[in-house]
């Protein structure tokens, strides 16, 4: 599969090396090194328990599970939801590793959801069905999808959910994942952030305009920024090599042309850091491209992933940025 070519409004961005950078803040009891206890959802219309627990569902006959972490004061009254879907081989305890989000959440007042792909082993070397990538869950066609959505009604089912604000984030394959939700889910999903990933899905169809903050280092070695086949792909993934991902210019160009964004963006810089703003867009939505200029494959100011991984960029707090985007919209009814 072919990268499609750059969308023109942005080939002067690529080609400026441009670049977005974040600092994140780590989770104040240390690293996440086992999983969350599995407990029961709490009864509808009762107050839930802070911290972090794993529920599982079944979805198209697969057993599939997923991390939530509720704030302390939580209480009955409507909250935000933040999804972080994570990279090829990890699971919901990595993502978390890298971006910190339970801790913000607890500082900011919203859920975070952080789900599990599917793999060969129930707890690690997950994978998300995102299109063309990546691993077992794209050859098997999982309905991934189907999955999110489904977790969705799971926790509007027991948690108080406000469903005007769900988010959707991830890193790698989960951002690969994140724009292929914000295709299909586009009328559940008021904003979305992917991290280090590309549009690799030929069949996105959003159903409204949805804002988006791309987040990419323009020296990324697995997903580069220019598209085409990276260097330094998932060696535990060999189906993977030689798999060939759109461009940044490319994944951000298709949503600044549907959502009705203006061509040419506001850009400023700060540091090592270019922000290109496009917007206003349709329905209040607007389209961000933050780069990293000289920034590899990690979450921008997050814990490094494995011991292989890219160290991540200190320019920007990667997780404080995308709720600060999070928080400025809402789906709006139709």
């Amino acid at each position: 599969m072919r990268p499609a070519r750059p969308h023109r409004a942005l080939t002067a961005l690529t080609l400026a090396g441009v670049a977005l950078v974040g600092t994140m803040a780590l989770t104040a009891c240390g690293p996440r090194d086992r999983p969350a206890p599995v407990a029961a959802p709490p009864a509808s219309g009762t107050a839930p328990s802070a911290g972090t627990v794993s529920h599982t569902l079944t979805v198209a006959g697969t057993k599939r599970s997923y991390e939530i972490h509720v704030p302390p004061g939580t209480g009955t009254s409507p909250r935000p939801l933040v999804v972080e879907l994570h990279g090829g081989g990890g699971n919901a305890g990595a993502i978390e590793r890298q971006t910190g989000f339970f801790d913000l959440a607890d500082e900011k007042g919203f859920l975070v959801a952080a789900p599990n792909g599917t793999g060969r082993r129930a707890d690690r070397l997950l994978t998300w069905n995102a299109g063309w990538c990546c691993g077992q869950a794209s050859q098997n066609d999982v309905d991934d999808v189907g999955f999110v959505a489904a977790m969705l009604d799971d926790i509007a089912a027991h948690y108080p959910l406000d469903v005007d604000r769900v988010y959707v984030t991830g890193f790698s394959n989960g951002a690969m994942m994140t724009y292929r939700v914000g295709c299909a889910l586009a009328d559940r999903i008021a904003a979305i952030a992917p991290v280090s990933g590309a549009l690799d899905d030929d069949g996105c169809a959003p159903s409204r305009p949805v804002p988006v903050l791309a987040i990419h280092g323009t020296a990324d070695q697995n997903v580069p920024y220019d598209g085409g086949v990276g260097t330094a792909q998932e060696n535990r993934f060999p189906s993977e090599r030689g798999r060939a991902d759109r461009s940044v210019a490319d994944s951000v160009g298709f949503w600044v042309s549907h959502d009705g964004c203006p061509a040419i963006p506001a850009q400023r810089r700060d540091g090592t850091v270019i922000q290109a703003t496009y917007g206003p867009c349709a329905d209040g939505s607007e389209v961000v491209l933050d780069s990293i200029g000289g920034g590899g494959h990690a979450w921008p100011g997050g814990r490094k992933g494995r011991p292989a991984a890219d160290a991540p960029a200190t320019g920007l707090d990667a997780t404080a940025a995308i709720w600060d985007f999070f928080a400025r919209h809402e789906l709006t009814p139709a």
